[in-house]
């Protein structure tokens, strides 16, 4: 069939020229339906190997049991910690800042001592805001109040393990 923008003279070459336009174009869509057949068919073999693999992201492991009895406590079964160390590591923690820092103390300390060292570890000793305005509390018993600051640590229930005390900001004329 010879196309209408043809003229009679130019048929027969229309046609052959229909014909292979119309050959390239269906050969070039099997190559292009060919050439996506690989990466697709690659694609879908990782896809399904990935989905088969256990990730970071996956459900956690059972948790392990232990069948070695272990002593509770540092000292060994059902003894609470107890003072017996010259030298004890404490944390001081200011809960309103988030910070948290670690002291070597001595029992016969004071309070009023390691609150100017926690200070100084905290950057917070400057010299306009007095040591009155702060206050130390046990971190798990702070509705008792705070300690009095002569008070010894050893008077304060300090222990070798797990000790930890609150510093607050409380000033008296705000």
């Amino acid at each position: 069939q010879v196309p209408a923008f043809c003229s009679s003279q130019c048929s027969d070459s229309c046609v052959q020229l229909g014909l292979r336009t119309l050959f390239l174009i269906s050969a070039s869509t099997m190559a292009a339906t060919r050439s996506m057949l690989a990466p697709v068919a690659i694609l879908l073999a990782c896809a399904a190997l990935l989905s088969t693999m256990t990730s970071f992201c996956s459900t956690q492991p059972a948790m392990r049991a232990t069948s070695v009895a272990r002593p509770a406590g540092v000292y060994g079964k059902d003894e609470p910690f107890e003072l017996r160390r010259n030298i004890v590591e404490i944390t001081v923690t200011s809960p309103a800042h988030g910070s948290r820092t670690r002291l070597l103390v001595e029992p016969d300390e004071s309070i009023e001592h390691v609150l100017t060292r926690s200070r100084e570890a905290f950057d917070f000793n400057v010299e306009w805001i007095p040591n009155s305005d702060w206050q130390m509390y046990k971190f798990d018993d702070e509705e008792a109040g705070a300690f009095a600051k002569d008070a010894k640590l050893k008077d304060c229930g300090l222990v070798d393990h797990e000790y930890e005390l609150h510093l607050y900001f409380e000033p008296k004329d705000f």
